[in-house]
């Protein structure tokens, strides 16, 4: 398949394949876009069974392509030929959340918590989300029914993304559930779906309860039977009570244990019964967390954010010490992460831009917002808090690459322009700062703080512009930087290349195209 022409795409190179089909990367023939091809392996089935999986495709392709949201893959195009059926989608640089979990292992809350509610708020969208089939039926309500960590994607600016909804459930729809047919992965299947009974969204709930409680734990819930027998996995979701979460990672908040917990009962009627009601309990338990009493405040030594993370960060991150961490459970502040961000791409794969931050809550005790002509210093001081109070954002998938759907290329920038007020130009020093050392996700953040405080500066154009151009550099880094230690040479010298003709001036960038070069001589 390597460099065929599959309609407008030529083929770049294999992704993924499995027992139904396979994933190639490809690129667009004139638009300066690449993608994801899925295909149906037809000719590894009999003729018997093309037909019904043909359907099934089908129905990913009118079902997905109607989502819109900013956590969920999107499908571009459906197409055929007299061999196969195609689906185009986002690409999206990075990895998944299994391939994150495999290699970090358990996270801390401050980690899991912005992924936990992206995750739910591209289920809450889904199970609610009215649309067309491809009879021309109308429904409201898809449950995916394989949530996994797979299936969770992660760009390199922590952004994620539900991918694969070829097994997806229509409300009130049962003509493509033949006998035998059991979708799902059985490390995280409901009990209700093991049995083979009608499945709502509620299913949905258990298995991201699942993949929860292994984020925290850094273990399943029911881990892998000595015989690797999918019916003894399936026997423990069916018949047994999960060992409590605060007993497998002690130290971990009793109340954040307590909603993942409830997310895992077998009664479906005893669970969270929408995702909104789940994110509801995360929320609630952020903002006791948020007014409980605070440690000994720190002086703020440095203009860096307290709790977001890029995913290089995500990937150096220790794993946490529960057992040091009992005696301030309740005395950590936990602020409360931005909701996610408006659309961007995915599936397999990258994310749009994801536009402007909401502002962040107010922390108690933060200096009030300064009136005009208040000192520079108390601006300088609301934008550090500000950032202190946003949460991470998310992440990605399959494999790393250049970001798909996102914008046209920005042409290679010179720093922007020093405004003229020299007020505002001492405001922006540590962002300048952040750049020069090439740390390009605080400098993000720190200009998007400057733009908060001064929506209406003579600079905000240049600075939004600069913005994005840092963004997508950042995210091509983090692709080539995972690609290189993957010896995915090719493509690691493509997106450094990217990233140096954006910024000629990248060190990241030239020393890791160097790297690249002698790993392939």
């Amino acid at each position: 398949m390597i460099g065929k022409i599959i309609g407008n795409y030529e083929i770049m190179a294999e992704l993924a394949q499995g027992g139904m089909g396979a994933v190639y990367r490809a690129r667009h023939a004139t638009l300066p876009r690449e993608v994801v091809v899925k295909s149906i392996l037809l000719a590894s089935f009999p003729l018997s069974s093309q037909e019904p999986l043909k359907a099934r495709f089908l129905r990913e392709a009118f079902v997905q392509s109607q989502l819109d949201h900013p956590n969920i893959v999107r499908v571009y195009e459906f197409f055929t030929t007299a061999e196969n059926y195609f689906l185009v989608m986002e690409y999206v640089a990075g990895m998944s959340l299994r391939e994150l979990m495999r290699r970090q292992g358990a996270m801390a809350p401050e980690q899991a918590l912005p992924l936990f509610k992206q995750a739910l708020s591209a289920l809450d969208y889904a199970h609610n989300f009215s649309y067309v089939d491809e009879t021309g039926g109308r429904h409201t309500g898809i449950a995916h029914r394989d949530i996994k960590p797979g299936n969770l994607l992660l760009d390199g600016m922590a952004r994620l993304k539900l991918t694969d909804f070829g097994i997806v459930k229509l409300a009130g729809e049962r003509a493509l559930t033949r006998t035998g047919f059991n979708p799902g992965t059985a490390e995280y299947m409901s009990p209700e779906q093991i049995r083979g009974e009608e499945v709502d969204a509620r299913s949905d709930l258990y298995s991201l309860g699942v993949t929860f409680y292994e984020m925290l734990a850094g273990r399943l819930p029911f881990p892998h039977a000595e015989t690797g027998s999918e019916y003894e996995m399936m026997r423990r979701h069916v018949e047994l009570t999960p060992p409590p979460l605060s007993e497998v990672a002690p130290g971990l908040p009793a109340a954040l244990a307590a909603v993942v917990m409830r997310s895992l009962e077998k009664d479906v009627n005893a669970r969270y019964q929408s995702a909104a009601a789940f994110l509801d309990a995360l929320h609630a338990y952020e903002r006791r967390g948020a007014t409980a009493p605070q440690v000994a405040a720190q002086p703020i030594t440095a203009p860096r954010p307290q709790v977001t993370h890029s995913m290089t960060e995500l990937l150096d991150a220790p794993a946490p010490d529960y057992a040091t961490n009992v005696a301030t459970e309740t005395t950590r502040p936990r602020g409360v992460a931005p909701a996610p961000p408006p659309s961007a791409p995915a599936t397999n794969v990258m994310p749009r831009d994801p536009g402007p931050v909401p502002p962040p809550a107010r922390i108690p005790g933060a200096a009030p917002t300064p009136r005009r002509g208040a000192p520079v210093a108390a601006i300088v001081l609301l934008a550090l808090l500000a950032l202190g109070a946003l949460g991470a954002t998310a992440f990605y998938l399959l494999r790393p690459g250049a970001p798909v759907g996102s914008p046209p290329p920005i042409a290679a920038a010179s720093p922007v322009a020093a405004p003229a007020d020299d007020r505002q130009e001492t405001a922006l020093q540590p962002a300048r700062a952040a750049e020069a050392q090439e740390n390009y996700r605080e400098a993000v953040q720190l200009y998007e703080a400057y733009l908060a405080v001064n929506p209406q500066a003579a600079d905000a154009a240049a600075l939004r512009t600069r913005i994005a151009l840092l963004k997508r550099v950042q995210g091509l880094l983090t692709a080539a930087e995972l690609e290189l230690g993957q010896d995915d040479l090719p493509a690691a010298a493509r997106d450094f290349t990217e990233a140096l003709q954006l910024l000629p001036d990248s060190r990241r960038a030239r020393e890791g195209l160097t790297q690249t070069e002698k790993k392939e001589r």
